[in-house]
């Protein structure tokens, strides 16, 4: 897995293409952040990949602290050289796993809000468990986690559709290992939850469902209905909910 996304970032560099599949579907998780994040406030990207969204958030907070951390190194450079290029003095990128036994000292209790986007389905089995203690380790007391993960139930119920549209199964990648709804107990033990966002369903049914059928399977992230369903989420169009496997939870540090 790790040298996959060594690759990435070694043929795309700071393209989006790097750390998202689907381009459009990435607008999604940085209109999120945009309302989100506050500005004057430190703030950790865990699995940062090659920094986009962490210098976009930073480029209009220019009162906070932004630490990107990734555990490619290539993803790690190139996010620092457009760090260097943009000239940011509030920003570095270090790189890190996730699952590390023993965070940096300088990474705990150091963050008012992490961030982390398909980090968790990144690490498999008792991973996350560990993945998720040490996010809360970095937390300041009070501090936010937004968590945007991929949940396997809306997935599944996209391939339900799909089936009876004889359209073939969207299979997980091996690499990945999408959380369960199951998998929020273990969340629950140290956060509480405060807010679930699913703004990408209609998105997902159109682009994985009709787009699909309509181009026999075959379909381009960049079509026209792509680009239509897009717009309509982005304006706060969202008349479904449950297709989206992609789910930003905002997470609150429980009490020690």
């Amino acid at each position: 897995m790790k040298d996959f996304w060594e690759e990435q970032a070694l043929r795309y560099g700071e393209d989006i293409a790097a750390v998202n599949f689907d381009p459009i579907e990435d607008q999604f998780g940085a209109a999120l952040l945009e309302e989100l994040v506050p500005n004057n406030v430190s703030v950790a990207d865990l699995g940062c990949g090659n920094g986009r969204n962490l210098l976009a958030l930073a480029r209009g907070r220019l009162n906070g602290t932004f630490v990107g951390y990734d555990f490619a190194e290539n993803m790690v450079r190139v996010a620092e050289n457009a760090r260097k290029r943009a000239g940011f003095q509030n920003v570095r990128f270090e790189q890190l796993d996730a699952t590390t036994p023993t965070l940096p000292a300088n990474a705990k209790n150091a963050f008012d809000v992490v961030i982390g986007k398909r980090v968790l389905i990144n690490v498999k089995g008792s991973a996350k468990a560990e993945a998720l203690k040490n996010i809360y380790d970095m937390l300041r007391p009070g501090g936010i986690y937004i968590m945007t993960e991929c949940f396997i139930e809306p997935l599944n119920r996209i391939n339900d559709i799909r089936t009876i549209l004889q359209l073939e199964c969207i299979s997980v990648k091996p690499f990945n290992e999408y959380l369960t709804e199951e998998f929020l107990a273990e969340i629950k033990r140290r956060f509480v939850i405060e807010r679930v966002m699913d703004i990408g369903s209609l998105y997902y049914f159109i682009s994985r469902i009709f787009n699909a059928y309509l181009s026999d399977g075959k379909p381009d992230y960049f079509a026209p209905i792509n680009k239509l369903a897009s717009k309509l989420v982005l304006s706060g169009v969202r008349p479904i909910q449950g297709y989206a496997p992609e789910i930003t939870h905002v997470l609150r540090k429980s009490q020690d």
